[in-house]
């Protein structure tokens, strides 16, 4: 009874083992997924919607923020795009055999990049209606 005791108590240990270090984390890859495409969806929107600002205000070299100017950043934006949220890179998150702590890391730094690009988009629509109603 001892034996059998003890063997149990082994098996569990490496099932403990074994699903806390090396099973795949599925749940929060699927999470990162989830998190991954509206933040690659809002980066595109938010880069022709730049785009269109740029090119209707004729404001390529005029400041957005200081020190950088409306084309510098949206040339940043779309390399920082290709970079972190390109298809390419969507299609290799099954393949990078990313830890638990990787994925939750790059979870919330998919969740603080939407937020930020929310903010631009809305600051950036309040801008493109100023500058309609002036037109007006």
């Amino acid at each position: 009874m001892e034996i059998a005791i003890g063997i149990i108590g082994l098996i569990i240990a490496i099932l403990t083992f074994y699903y806390s270090f090396f099973r795949k984390p599925k749940e929060e890859l699927d999470n990162l997924k989830i998190q991954f495409k509206p933040t690659q969806q809002l980066s595109k929107k938010l880069q022709v919607e730049l785009e269109n600002y740029i090119n209707a205000t004729d404001s390529w070299n005029h400041p957005m923020f200081p020190n950088i100017s409306f084309g510098a950043y949206l040339t940043e934006m779309k390399e920082s795009y290709k970079e972190n949220l390109s298809d390419d890179l969507y299609k290799k998150l099954d393949t990078l055999n990313l830890t638990k702590p990787i994925i939750r890391s790059r979870t919330k730094s998919l969740e603080t990049q939407f937020n930020a690009l929310q903010q631009l988009q809305i600051e950036l629509r309040i801008r493109s209606r100023k500058v309609l109603h002036n037109e007006s």
